[in-house]
């Protein structure tokens, strides 16, 4: 989908709103930005007429998706032949049914429905062309095609304007392909919107709450019968536990609800089973960790769904949703999902899927006023609508078809060694020269790019529970100032240890005191020894330990930041592939003023291992040790690095598979005391910037990072492979400086490789046989990977290329010959 029309409507009916208009493509800084003196004028009438509107359809009845309730099963019953005759009264304000014949008025409730709407239409249509806000009306379709699908956001708080049909809207009579959605008005603006996790298929979590009064079992057969590339896990009336446990464990790219829901005090609730129901204050965690491993989708396939997104639009979570404005009929409601998700399914985009079965919910209005009004999709205003094959790994390389023979002359037979003396020399000359090549460091940019797109091709992972972040962000920084000074760092180190942390790291210099509260900060490192702090070696002053910090001090709580960068090609800069553990103190660029022999992520995940009773050791050949796993020291020459000198004891930095791998809050929620005991209690915390003000940053495989959430993979690393055997990265053998590991594998790669294209005697087929070969080196590099392994997958392409091609050219010569 090109165009987003983003049009926000801040103020209310009484007094007007203030509009403005900003229309991107795709999905690039805004082509128009209008925020002059357009306005709707103040229509009070329609704030008023559309609660009227809405009570009239609530006297309607048919089985409904709202709060079950004892006394009432049926709404609309005069459309069921099995509806009692005798009137009842719900226990909801405004709900009547069928008394006896003899006290029922000669009104028709649907048609006075129908009615209703029709008026409201015209008055929604009369005030949008209001001289007010021609303006914008005429900016919006000056920039719009009727045939380019477009989405038309409406960004407002007022709860009169979320309810209006502004699918009416005659704007869309002349862009039938543009469809609208909802958002409030005030959103926080995401740093880099949430990609789709692809997978092999599309993981969708289906919840089927409380059913009472309705079939929710049509559901679960759509869903069942959606598609081969779909996998859904069925909940059936759960615990809550049930559900959070699954939003905690898993990876999901759709949720869906069935059941019964209401809004109550514009809180929303869904009824999860026959006596229990949850909002969304109390699912907020699961859904924020479900949108960091890549939730992309929510759909909520119940009554009066507007609570619901109001309340997870505060917590800026979920991209999409797609809900239902009021009480939904049972039949609307799974027609409206059957259609939807066809057209989804077969690569319409979500814009459009949900406007085409909206649109044949038409058909329904005969009997069901206003269906078509009902769903409703709720959006992010950051957020780019995915397609469905955006959950899913690319297609693999299509088989080729069989080249058809062609005569060819008789050779003369070749038997014994002789057959197999030019695969052999020719598969050992190009593995000597590629190696030869790779050792002067010409692949080495190629290489580690390489390593970064193999690791972001992994299965995302859970984030590490032993963790959490305390992020300074750029509405901190609004606050509190930049840099913050001692006195409300020190604040939110004593906030934190009343929850009892294990260990608190400040990934911040403080060599100097920052304005008030300077004595207060130095003792919370004194009388606090699970607090550390950080220098820097080789820098500048600035970057010195605390002087206040006694000697025993420094030894104890003090440890360095300096992360080794690896000097990338073109724009990526220096990016972080190696984790640093400790330095040599003999080394000559080292300063007196960071005497700290640690890392901070060992210093860190040291305080948590020795907690847990595991103990570093020293190996013989003085690599570290802790739980049964040996971190060694990387050489000089270590897989595609061919020139390591540092002082640094190092190894390779196998970031977890999710961007962000620890729970987080910020700084401000800490110090307004937002947060609980459960998100601290026996738990290493950092505390950095993630503010632009810092430029506290450094390229990572996930693009630009903050440095507190590298040295968060970087302790993660540690626990995970000394406690939980996660793998390290590893490299094939080599000794004296000789990657004879290395050559040995590319060099078996070029004699397989030029065994499979040995009798090829045409250039499609070669180029057919060399790209299955390293299509499948890729695969199994990936494969590798996920134990570990890092495999020269560059030098084997470079090695099995050049074979394969040797040996063409020397069957091309001898055939000519």
């Amino acid at each position: 989908m090109d165009k987003l029309i983003l049009l926000k409507l801040d103020g209310n009916c009484e007094e007007g709103f203030r509009c403005t208009v900003q229309i991107w493509k795709n999905n690039q800084f805004p082509l128009i930005d209008c925020t002059a003196s357009q306005k709707l004028p103040p229509n009070p009438q329609i704030a008023a007429f559309e609660e009227e509107h809405w009570r009239e359809y609530r006297i309607l009845g048919a089985d409904s998706r709202h709060r079950p309730q004892k006394l009432v099963n049926l709404i609309y019953p005069f459309l069921h032949e099995t509806a009692p005759k005798t009137a009842v009264k719900s226990d909801i304000k405004g709900w009547y049914f069928r008394i006896k014949p003899g006290r029922i008025s000669n009104r028709n409730p649907v048609q006075d429905c129908k009615d209703s709407g029709k008026q409201l239409a015209k008055m929604l249509n009369n005030w949008l062309d209001a001289p007010e806000f021609a303006e914008v009306e005429r900016l919006i379709g000056d920039n719009l095609n009727p045939d380019e699908e477009a989405r038309v956001l409406i960004c407002t708080d007022d709860k009169h304007l979320h309810k209006l049909p502004w699918n009416l809207w005659d704007l869309f009579k002349r862009f039938p392909k543009a469809e609208h959605s909802l958002s409030k008005f005030n959103y926080i603006t995401r740093e880099s919107p949430q990609k789709p996790v692809r997978k092999s298929k599309v993981r969708i979590l289906a919840i089927l709450g409380n059913s009472a009064g309705i079939d929710v079992t049509k559901d679960r057969k759509i869903l069942e019968n959606l598609s081969r590339d779909a996998e859904v896990k069925f909940l059936v009336e759960p615990q809550p536990d049930e559900i959070n446990e699954e939003l905690w464990d898993q990876c999901w790219d759709i949720i869906f609800f069935a059941g019964h829901g209401d809004t109550q005090d514009d809180i929303g609730k869904i009824y999860i089973n026959k006596s229990d129901f949850l909002t969304i204050n109390e699912l907020w965690c699961g859904l924020r960790k479900a949108v960091d491993k890549g939730l992309q989708l929510a759909i909520f396939n119940c009554c009066d769904g507007l609570g619901l997104a109001r309340n997870l639009h505060d917590f800026q979570m979920i991209p999409q949703m797609i809900l239902m404005r009021e009480f939904v009929p049972d039949v609307v409601a799974q027609e409206f999902l059957k259609c939807f998700l066809k057209e989804f399914v077969n690569g319409k985009s979500l814009y459009a899927a949900a406007g085409e079965a909206r649109r044949r919910l038409e058909s329904k209005e005969k009997n069901f006023p206003c269906a078509s009004w009902l769903p409703v999709i709720w959006q992010h205003p950051t957020a780019v609508p995915a397609v469905w094959n955006d959950f899913l790994l690319p297609d693999a390389p299509v088989a080729a078809p069989d080249v058809p023979a062609v005569p060819a002359p008789k050779k003369p037979q070749v038997k014994g060694f002789s057959r197999l003396k030019p695969l052999v020399l020719a598969s050992l000359g190009c593995t000597f020269a590629v190696m030869q090549t790779r050792s002067l460091g010409v692949m080495q940019p190629w290489e580690l790019s390489m390593l970064d797109r193999l690791l972001s091709q992994r299965q995302a992972e859970p984030i590490d529970k032993r963790l959490l972040v305390v992020e300074v962000t750029d509405k901190d920084v609004e606050k509190y100032g930049y840099p913050q000074n001692d006195a409300t760092l020190a604040g939110a180190m004593e906030k934190l240890q009343q929850f009892q942390p294990l260990v608190i790291g400040l990934n911040m210099h403080r060599s100097a005191s920052r304005e008030s509260g300077r004595q207060k900060l130095i003792s919370m490192f004194q009388n606090n020894p699970n607090n550390i702090t950080i220098c820097s070696y080789g820098d500048t002053k600035i970057y010195d330990a605390p002087p206040e910090l006694s000697q025993g001090k420094l030894i104890n709580q003090l440890s360095f930041s300096n992360l080794p960068n690896d000097e990338a090609r073109h724009e990526k800069g220096s990016s972080i592939r190696r984790q640093p553990l400790s330095y040599n103190w003999n080394f000559p660029n080292l300063t007196e003023n960071c005497q700290a022999p640690n890392s901070f992520s060992l210093l860190l995940a040291l305080r948590f291992l020795e907690s847990r009773g595991i103990a570093p050791e020293t190996t013989q050949n003085q690599e570290l040790r802790i739980g049964g796993v040996t971190f060694p020291k990387l050489a000089a020459r270590t897989a595609g690095y061919q020139n390591l000198n540092s002082p640094v004891s190092q190894v390779l930095l196998n970031y977890r598979a999710n961007r962000k791998p620890a729970l987080k809050v910020t700084l401000q929620e800490v110090l307004s005391g937002q947060i609980s005991s459960d998100l601290v209690k026996g738990k290493i915390v950092l505390i950095g910037h993630t503010s632009q003000a810092s430029s506290d940053e450094s390229d990572t495989l996930f693009g630009k990072m903050p440095r507190v959430w590298i040295h968060a993979h970087m302790v993660s690393q540690i626990l995970s492979a000394a406690i939980d055997k996660r793998p390290l990265l590893w490299v094939l053998p080599q000794s004296q400086g000789i990657q004879w590991g290395d050559a040995i594998f590319v060099w078996l790669v070029a004699v397989t490789g030029g065994l499979l294209v040995g009798r090829g005697r045409s250039l499609s087929v070669l180029a057919i046989a060399l790209g299955a070969m390293i299509f499948l080196l890729y695969q199994g590099a990936i494969v590798i990977l996920a134990f570990g392994g890092w495999m020269p997958l560059l030098p084997s392409i470079f090695a099995v290329v050049s074979t394969g091609g040797m040996l063409f050219a020397y069957d091309r010569s001898r055939f000519e010959g």
